[in-house]
């Protein structure tokens, strides 16, 4: 080993906690070959993400245990040997339980790389988070820490949590078109990260670029933003140091009422709100991040043009047109995929009509038509209230594209999303998408 690297090792290594430090008996034996020098560099990159992500990122935990119904369950929904002393402590636990007032942030203990046994050993890089972490903190985790290079696009896929059918002819549009999109334009596609729904299917449609050698290219960004007290398993990734790897089981059977996280997603950010088993802690911050990303301006700076979001929806319920409505609403563009079930079927019947024929008994015949045995559960008030929704959609046709696999479609997934862009005037950012963009 020459003179200048022996001693740049031994920098390096005094620069290191001893806790991580391997090597320092080997230092002056003159036998520290390659490996280990690359060792040590990997070990200080690894530290110092440690150290920014404890110096950064927080986590939440409630601090007053309050009994609910279920027994040795608090109402935060975590068991009563999950909190601490200090939540145990208050003598008078007759105070109401309050999500605002009785969850507090602490520093994060779940962060570092996940290994999903027994499939194919993929990784995919994760941290939980708090509710309340600024989108600028996690933009900065996103291409600072885990070194993700810009979009180009983003890619907002939503729909129904629930697994549900998808014609093969749809799904195969759905997977080329997504991951032509992704690949030649450098897109992040944003999901709701677990192993059902329309995640699945956007992880399968991951895991078929990632198998097929015709395809070729780098790496689809697949960055799945989850509720942490949902997921089944989730123990398994606590370590305050960092968890690298963390081996997790996705063991779909045994998931009960909760759920696991797809292992064809690349990268993980799981907000965490101080609940166990209540859905949801996800959306107003991955709403916030999409906000932030798309006030950023794409890898070419030269072009002054920032990165466009277009929002995909497949099937969902009422929570997915809530989604659709306040895209809309911050003027992003929405691709509805006809066939796909539920309410993209309903706002795809309709996408086309004026809004005087959009009425309440419509809306009744179609939610009854593609919800099914759902449809009871529905009141006549929310009824109503979707309705004018849906209404606004299509006020405004502009912001909405709907995909219809046909037997004379003109292309798959990716046309009606470039359409979608389009459509918005976008096209300083379709000019510079387009460049990559060739139909297959």
């Amino acid at each position: 080993m020459s003179l200048h690297r022996r001693h740049a090792v031994y920098v390096l290594t005094e620069m290191l906690p001893e806790s991580i430090n391997k090597v320092q008996p080997t230092l002056f034996s003159g036998q520290l070959e390659k490996t280990n020098f690359n060792r040590i560099i990997g070990n200080l990159k690894r530290y110092n993400y440690s150290s920014w992500i404890q110096g950064h990122i927080s986590k939440k935990e409630c601090c007053y245990y309050k009994s609910s119904d279920s027994q040795d369950r608090c109402e935060c929904g975590h068991s009563k040997s999950s909190h601490g002393e200090e939540a145990l402590k208050p003598a008078d636990h007759t105070e109401s339980w309050s999500l605002h007032k009785h969850v507090r942030e602490s520093r994060t203990d779940a962060f570092g790389n996940i290994c999903f046994g027994g499939l194919g050993h993929k990784t995919a890089k994760y941290v939980r988070v708090s509710s309340d972490t600024q989108p600028e903190l996690l933009y900065e985790l996103l291409t600072e820490q885990w070194k993700l290079a810009t979009p180009n696009l983003l890619i907002s896929v939503t729909g129904g949590a629930k697994n549900f059918y998808l014609r093969a002819r749809l799904k195969n549009m759905f997977h080329r078109g997504l991951i032509k999109v992704a690949q030649t334009t450098g897109a992040w596609i944003l999901t709701g990260g677990t192993n059902t729904g329309v995640m699945k299917h956007v992880g399968q449609a991951v895991r078929d670029h990632a198998l097929s050698s015709s395809i070729g290219g780098g790496q689809i960004v697949a960055i799945g933003v989850a509720t942490w007290g949902i997921l089944h398993n989730r123990h398994t990734l606590v370590n305050p140091q960092g968890c690298f790897p963390a081996h997790y089981d996705a063991d779909v059977k045994g998931q009960g009422q909760l759920c696991c996280l797809d292992h064809n997603h690349t990268h993980f950010l799981l907000v965490d709100n101080g609940t166990h088993g209540q859905y949801g802690a996800e959306i107003e911050l991955r709403a916030q991040l999409e906000k932030c990303i798309a006030r950023k301006r794409l890898s070419n700076k030269a072009s002054g043009v920032t990165i466009p979001v277009v929002c995909v929806v497949l099937d969902g319920g009422p929570g997915t047109l809530d989604t659709m409505y306040n895209a809309m609403l911050n003027d992003t563009p929405c691709v509805v995929l006809e066939g796909s079930g539920r309410i993209a079927d309903v706002v795809a019947h309709v996408a086309d009509l004026p809004v005087s024929r959009v009425t309440i008994s419509l809306i009744q015949q179609l939610m009854k038509r593609f919800f099914g045995q759902e449809y009871e559960d529905f009141s006549d008030a929310k009824i109503i209230e979707w309705t004018k929704k849906i209404q606004d959609i299509i006020r405004t046709p502009h912001l909405l594209t709907v995909f219809r696999a046909t037997a004379d479609s003109d292309g798959d997934v990716d046309v009606a999303i470039l359409r979608a862009l389009l459509k918005v005037g976008a096209a300083p950012q379709c000019h510079v998408l387009s460049s990559g963009w060739k139909q297959a």
